[in-house]
């Protein structure tokens, strides 16, 4: 049968070199044995004897690097470090005192325990590292996701948009074309060709349209209706940002200091794009030529482009 063993602290109990042999052969025995079993220990010896054996294994529980405080995880395939050294120097032993056991100390020893204890370090940086990456990735799939949504709602706008372009592109078309036929009518009073002429176009229109049921068109009219109120949304937007946008211009305009005006001095009004000259100015009023005609307006309204050579 089987044998299943856990044994806490294995060696401890008597001197430590001698404790360790013993455990050391006890551990072998159990190895030729096929015994299945957990041993915790802090002998090298042991965790040596794990490491070069085939089907054992050695496991530790990880301590947070910085503060040395139990992580409470355990992880297998890696001995671990009692951090001796870390901990006496975490609770207050002065240096000294440390330094004088470290000689006191097996050279090997002391570093195959720091390797053990920087192992774990790194260990630890790795897990943290893992960790924060498999955070941001899973940030990324929720930004791609998002993305992907509003790209589509996006294609979906620029589809209803492209519709609504075309309906009223053929509305347009339709409304030219009506005129066309009105206007030939009007010249030579042929009701045959205007008849003809009529008919040939809502033949061409209507070997455009699809046929479609009630509902199907009640929901595109549902939707045409909503681009429709959308778009007017968006220019009444449009329409008032400009609006601010000239009203501040004028008022920073305004602010300006005013730079007097002479006889002869090219202006344009403020909100205005066309240049004239002053002719003459009374009561602070200018009489301004634009070539074709004349126009008398308040000196406030009026910004210089440039002075009277």
């Amino acid at each position: 049968a089987k044998t299943l063993f856990l044994i806490d602290e294995f060696g401890t109990g008597s001197d430590p070199e001698l404790g360790g042999a013993l455990a050391e052969t006890f551990l072998e025995e159990f190895y030729h044995r096929e015994a299945f079993g957990i041993i915790t220990t802090h002998y090298t010896n042991l965790k040596i004897l794990a490491n070069e054996l085939p089907f054992a294994t050695n496991a530790n529980m990880l301590f947070d690097e910085k503060s040395l405080e139990p992580m409470y995880k355990l992880h297998l395939g890696q001995a671990g470090s009692s951090f001796t050294f870390e901990v006496a120097q975490k609770n207050g032993i002065p240096y000294g005192l440390i330094n004088r056991a470290k000689k006191k100390v097996e050279g090997d020893k002391v570093r195959f325990d720091k390797t053990i204890a920087n192992l774990q370090k790194e260990r630890s940086r790795l897990e943290k590292t893992s960790q924060n990456l498999k955070e941001e990735e899973t940030r990324a799939r929720e930004e791609s996701r998002k993305m992907e949504g509003i790209n589509t709602k996006i294609q979906q706008k620029l589809e209803s948009y492209q519709e609504l372009y075309d309906s009223n592109q053929r509305l347009i078309y339709m409304g030219q074309k009506m005129d066309d036929i009105s206007e030939k009518y009007f010249n030579n009073k042929n009701k045959k060709e205007l008849i003809g002429e009529f008919l040939k176009m809502v033949e061409i229109e209507n070997s455009k349209r699809k046929k479609i049921t009630v509902k199907e068109k009640k929901a595109k009219e549902a939707v045409q209706k909503e681009i429709i109120e959308e778009v007017k949304e968006k220019v009444e937007v449009i329409r008032k940002e400009k609006k601010e946008k000239k009203i501040k211009a004028i008022q920073e305009e305004s602010n300006k200091p005013k730079i007097p005006l002479k006889v002869g001095d090219r202006v344009r009004m403020i909100d205005g794009k066309a240049v004239g000259s002053i002719d003459t100015i009374e009561k602070n009023k200018a009489t301004v030529n634009y070539g074709i005609f004349t126009s008398k307006v308040a000196l406030d309204n009026l910004e210089l482009v440039e002075r009277k050579k």
